[in-house]
């Protein structure tokens, strides 16, 4: 008989039997390993047509860029354009209020109604042409335009300028 255990109980129970050691080299497997295809030809054939799907979506990618980009450009071109042609078309209609809202706030605190009454109640605007494709888009945007005082046809450049989401007149008034 065993002496009765003095102090806390053991965490885990000894095995009665210690397991035998693992087999040594040249041991089957318990599982049989998958099938391997020898020969790489189908390997090969999705690699390529993958690599050719991936230089065809970047070569459309660059080419889809490069078209958009004279769009986008003549869209810019075509709103400064517009708001240049608001503003003539209110002046020609003597709206002097229309005319001023498409001003930006420097020329708005400079330019009220009655100096617009003042100044084209001298030399009327009565005539005038925009063409959005003399836009020039550098530094600063500028739009030419031939405008028709009285008899004789002038050369003016507006000045514009991006106030938010809208284009504004800043240059180009006096």
């Amino acid at each position: 008989m065993m002496p009765p255990q003095v102090g806390p109980p053991p965490l885990w129970e000894q095995p009665d039997e210690v397991p035998p050691p693992p087999r040594g080299p040249g041991v089957v497997a318990p599982f049989a390993s998958p099938p391997r295809d020898r020969d790489l030809r189908g390997l090969w054939w999705s690699l390529g047509i993958g690599g050719l799907v991936a230089v065809l979506c970047c070569v459309g990618g660059v080419v889809g860029i490069v078209m958009v980009l004279p769009y986008l450009d003549s869209v810019g071109k075509d709103q400064v354009a517009a708001v240049v042609e608001n503003y003539l078309t209110a002046v020609r209609d003597e709206d002097y209020a229309a005319a001023r809202r498409q001003l930006c706030d420097d020329q708005q605190r400079t330019h009220t109604a009655a100096w617009f009454a003042d100044h084209f109640g001298e030399t009327p605007v009565t005539d005038f042409t925009v063409n959005a494709d003399d836009v020039i888009i550098a530094n600063a945007i500028t739009v030419p335009a031939r405008v028709r005082e009285k008899t004789t046809w002038v050369d003016r450049r507006f000045a514009m300028e991006q106030a938010g989401t809208r284009y504004v007149i800043c240059g180009g008034i006096d």
